[in-house]
C-alpha cells in the first residue's frame, strides 16, 4: 500500500529509510521480504522522490533523464517502478517530495559532485533531521534502517549522519550497506566505516530463502538497471554479493551495522 502522507506512518515496527527510489530493495530487499513473510509490518520511506521544478536541469540530471528514457515525467515513472518492486516485497511505501542531489544543489549536478562533500547549506540536511524525528516520535519503539553511505553519494551521506544524530537521542537505528556500491566495490565498505566518527559492529541477516524475491523486486527498476550494473548481470552481481556477505557455502545474506555505544 502506498501511504498518502507521513502522518499515516504510525503502525510499523520496522522503517526502512531510502534516499532514492530503489535503495531499499537493492540494499535491504531480503530483510524486508523476511520480515513481511513473518507478518511483521514494514514501511519503506523514500525521501528524494520529488519532481524538479521547471528550472533548467543540471548536466548530470540531463544525462540521467536521457539514460532512463522515461519520457516527460521520469519521476512519476520511477515511482511506478518503485511501487511495483515494493509490492513484490509485501511492504507499504511512502514517497516524499524532497529533491535528488542533481536537482537540488548546482555543485552536485556537475561531474562527480554527487559523490563529493555535502555542501554546508544543503537543504536536505535539516529536512531529513525533521523527517526522521517525526518518524521516531510517531513510532518510538520502531527500528529505523538508514544507509551507511558506502559509495559516498551525498544524499546517502546526509541520511547516514541524520541517523547518527537520532541514535544519540535514543532511537533504535541501524545502518545498511548501500548496494550496488558495496557489491561492486567491497573495499569501499571499510573505507566508509573508517571515515565515520564512530565505530560499528556488523550483523548478518540470512536471506537465503528471500533472495529470489529480492531479485524479482530489483528487476522492476527497469530504467535503472543499465545505470546501476552496466553490462554486468544484476542477478549475478547481487547473488555473489549475498554469498560474500556470509562467506558460508549455500548461505546468502545482507549486512547491517550497529553503532557501538
Amino acid at each position: 500500500m502506498l501511504l498518502a502522507s507521513l502522518t499515516d506512518a504510525s503502525t510499523y515496527s520496522h522503517l526502512f529509510v531510502a534516499p532514492h527510489l530503489d535503495d531499499a530493495a537493492l540494499s535491504c530487499g531480503g530483510q524486508i521480504a523476511r520480515l513481511t513473510a513473518e507478518g511483521i509490518p514494514v514501511l519503506v520511506v523514500t525521501l528524494c522522490a520529488g519532481r524538479p521544478s521547471g528550472a533548467e536541469l543540471s548536466p548530470f540530471a540531463q544525462y540521467l533523464h536521457g539514460e532512463w528514457g522515461l519520457g516527460a515525467d521520469p519521476i512519476g515513472r520511477r515511482r511506478e517502478e518503485d511501487a511495483a518492486a515494493l509490492q513484490l516485497l509485501d511492504c507499504d511505501s511512502l514517497h516524499l517530495e524532497l529533491l535528488d542531489a542533481p536537482y537540488r544543489v548546482a555543485d552536485y549536478g556537475v561531474g562527480n559532485g554527487w559523490r563529493g562533500t555535502v555542501v554546508a547549506d544543503d537543504p536536505l540536511v535539516p529536512a531529513v533531521d525533521m523527517l526522521l524525528a517525526q518518524l521516531h516520535a510517531q513510532q518510538p519503539h520502531a527500528r529505523l534502517y538508514v544507509p551507511l553511505g558506502v559509495g559516498n553519494h551525498v544524499d546517502h551521506q546526509v541520511v547516514c549522519a541524520a541517523g547518527l544524530r537520532l541514535h544519540m537521542q535514543g532511537a533504535d537505528v541501524v545502518w545498511y550497506e548501500d548496494a550496488p556500491y558495496a557489491a561492486k566495490q567491497p573495499e569501499s565498505i571499510g573505507q566508509r566505516l573508517a571515515a565515520l566518527p564512530t565505530r560499528f559492529t556488523p550483523m548478518i541477516v540470512d536471506i537465503t530463502a528471500e533472495l529470489p524475491r529480492k531479485l524479482r523486486a530489483i528487476a522492476e527498476y527497469r530504467s535503472q538497471l543499465q545505470e546501476l550494473f552496466g553490462a554486468a548481470s544484476m542477478v549475478e552481481v547481487m547473488t555473489d554479493y549475498a554469498a560474500a556477505v556470509t562467506g558460508i557455502d549455500g548461505q546468502l545474506g545482507e549486512r547491517v551495522w550497529l553503532r557501538e555505544r
